[in-house]
């Protein structure tokens, strides 16, 4: 069975960005995990809440939830650069996956800049694992359209589950700006433009083993 291992900053990050593409290769037969470096709430009472919509949103996509340091902090900015390589490291070697998935070291948000910063440098010690990069989830940013994908993966039997995975994270009291379900769309269409299908997700590869690629996308 291959296995894929997401890591990302916050609940809703791999959702946003790649939620189709961990449907698509769980329905053909990957083991996904992914493992999230922070709750990120505002309020302590809240944090449950969205522990629990993590792993909702898990059910319905196929994946499982890994929570690093325990899933202690809020902000990828509390944990010390040496220290978050030292989770990334242990995260992958528990895993042990065939490719690796992350944020793009070029997106607007500090904690996602920082996470994948250190799963760069961490990846000196997998020289063998692939490595792919997910784009800027804010849209609203000059950032968004910097990114260049090499890879888009088609998700049209999938969009909906990636729809409704996200709509777990509207809760009563939460923290931060909810997921646009019509933006997921039409940027799902955008790059299904691209390729010539309804609705796809844009990647960056950055190290692929030919025998060790995603399942039946590259």
């Amino acid at each position: 069975m291959t296995r894929v291992l997401v890591v990302a900053a916050h609940p809703d990050d791999a959702e946003l960005a790649v939620g189709g593409t961990l449907a698509l290769l769980a329905d053909r037969g990957a083991e996904v995990t992914v493992a999230l470096a922070t709750v990120s709430e505002f309020r302590a009472d809240l944090r449950p809440l969205r522990r629990a919509a993590a792993e909702e949103a898990a059910g319905i996509i196929g994946h499982r939830i890994r929570w690093m340091a325990e899933g202690h902090y809020d902000q990828v900015e509390q944990l010390p650069d040496y220290r978050l390589v030292e989770l990334v490291d242990a995260v992958v070697e528990e895993i042990d996956p065939a490719v690796v998935i992350t944020h793009w070291e070029g997106d607007s948000h500090g904690d996602h800049v920082r996470l994948a910063r250190s799963v760069l440098a961490s990846s000196r010690r997998w020289p063998g694992t692939g490595l792919v990069q997910f784009g800027p989830n804010e849209y609203r940013t000059p950032l968004h359209g910097e990114f260049t994908a090499n890879l888009y993966v088609p998700i049209t039997e999938q969009l909906e589950r990636k729809k409704k995975a996200l709509r777990c994270y509207r809760y009563p009291g939460q923290g931060f700006r909810a997921p646009d379900e019509d933006a997921v769309g039409l940027l799902a269409r955008t790059h299904g433009l691209a390729v010539g299908v309804s609705a796809a997700e844009a990647l960056l590869i950055r190290r692929i083993r030919w025998n060790s690629a995603l399942p039946g996308l590259v």
